[in-house]
């Protein structure tokens, strides 16, 4: 059988920050153990699941496994089996005697009458398709889930109307697909603030000139407390005070200056830009990830700054949703490379940038089959993108764009 790709994709807790990670694969219960476990070590997934707990589907074959429990902090990951388990007298003994041990086990309810069947010495968590519960659990069912202590986990939240739902109803988890729709809560009208930050940064990308670079500052005060608080963070222990924006301009660099900027389009208030929204984690993650993607190529296209381009597209590929404006209106503020333009215009069909994108889009929205053709077409092995993957919603998840490496 040849090596299967592994997808993994922020859970968010109700105020939609992250709260954990989801790990799939195209066959969720059937997949090997054994694959699973090589992919959580060579990935080198244990300091992201340290801080983010993985809910992974399991085979229930792994449940005799005791060597495969070995290879994971119990606190790592919340194995979800199917609801077959439930007539498995045999894996629900297991599931009780591994719960001793402080492993965590959810069950895939895919039945309204399945729920009172779910013994709480056994499973800790339910995981649960959206609609299905929105449709299929009555009032009764969701109290008794809440009473009986069963964590709730929602999976294919497709709209931000429905993750409300799921809060309303006390879901605990939800996966975050409907983060790169729009909100309708939103104004209507373009975000032109943000736009102006497009302008600021396509002159830092074109070595623009301080001195037009420092007017943009001085027209924007919360913008220019931001900078000067960033290269106080990067600058402790100078002896000179900051006396102008161009001298905190040429302490930051322009490289550095360019991916703050980037990231704070994305900042939920320009004058707080250390808390960052949800759609900058997911945006930044997306980037970082063509970022590590686009250098695995096989064969490397041969496109300038490809790497940063790469990042480039990923981050911006949200932008339409943030700035409530067609893509092809923000870009025109963004002299960009033809690859790039096409790659965030194209839907998938702009180049090999464009089809990298589209398998990322694609994985998030739940279509593995057609993420996993589009990564094999492009030469990347399921180890190089699971461990890109990691990588970047790592970091990702440490962004602090006051103090931005």
């Amino acid at each position: 059988m040849p090596e299967p790709y592994f997808f993994f994709r922020p859970i968010l807790a109700a105020d939609r920050s992250w709260a954990a990670i989801d790990w799939q694969s195209r066959s969720p219960f059937t997949t090997e153990s054994a694959d699973l476990a090589r992919c959580f070590s060579e990935s080198t997934a244990a300091p992201l699941a340290d801080i983010f707990p993985m809910v992974a589907p399991l085979n229930p074959a792994a449940m005799e496994q005791n060597s495969f429990f070995d290879r994971f902090d119990a606190r790592q990951v919340v194995f979800v089996l199917p609801a077959t388990s439930l007539e498995n007298s045999q894996t629900l003994a297991r599931c009780k005697y591994l719960r001793t041990q402080g492993n965590r086990f959810g069950l895939h309810i895919d039945h309204g009458e399945l729920l009172r069947k779910v013994p709480v010495a056994a499973f800790d968590s339910l995981w649960l398709d959206a609609t299905f519960a929105r449709q299929e659990l009555s009032a009764n069912d969701l109290s008794y889930t809440k009473d009986a202590g069963f964590h709730k986990i929602a999976t294919s939240v497709a709209s931000y109307e429905m993750f409300s739902w799921l809060t309303e109803k006390k879901f605990d988890w939800s996966d975050s697909h409907f983060l790169a729709t729009q909100n309708p809560l939103y104004a209507k009208e373009p975000d032109l603030t943000r736009f102006k930050l497009l302008r600021l940064l396509n002159l830092v990308r074109q070595d623009g000139d301080t001195r037009e670079i420092e007017g943009i500052f001085r027209e924007e005060p919360k913008l220019s407390y931001n900078l000067l608080r960033l290269v106080n963070s990067v600058a402790v222990g100078a002896r000179t005070k900051i006396s102008n924006f161009s001298q905190a301009i040429a302490i930051l660099g322009r490289r550095q200056l360019q991916r703050w900027l980037q990231l704070l389009i994305y900042a939920n208030n320009l004058a707080d830009g250390n808390a960052p929204n949800p759609l900058m984690q997911l945006a930044a993650a997306r980037g970082r990830q063509m970022e590590l993607l686009s250098a695995a190529i096989v064969p490397q296209p041969d496109i300038p700054d490809l790497c940063d381009n790469a990042f480039m597209i990923g981050l911006f590929s949200l932008l339409e949703v943030l700035i409530n404006l067609p893509m092809k209106d923000v870009l025109k503020e963004l002299p960009l490379h033809d690859e790039v333009v096409d790659a965030l215009l194209s839907g998938g069909q702009g180049g090999v940038l464009g089809q990298l994108l589209a398998a990322i889009i694609t994985s998030e929205a739940g279509n593995f089959s057609g993420a996993e053709t589009i990564l094999s077409g492009l030469g990347i092995s399921p180890a190089m993108h699971a461990k890109s993957q990691i990588t970047a919603l790592y970091w990702a998840s440490r962004i602090n764009i006051n103090n931005h490496d």
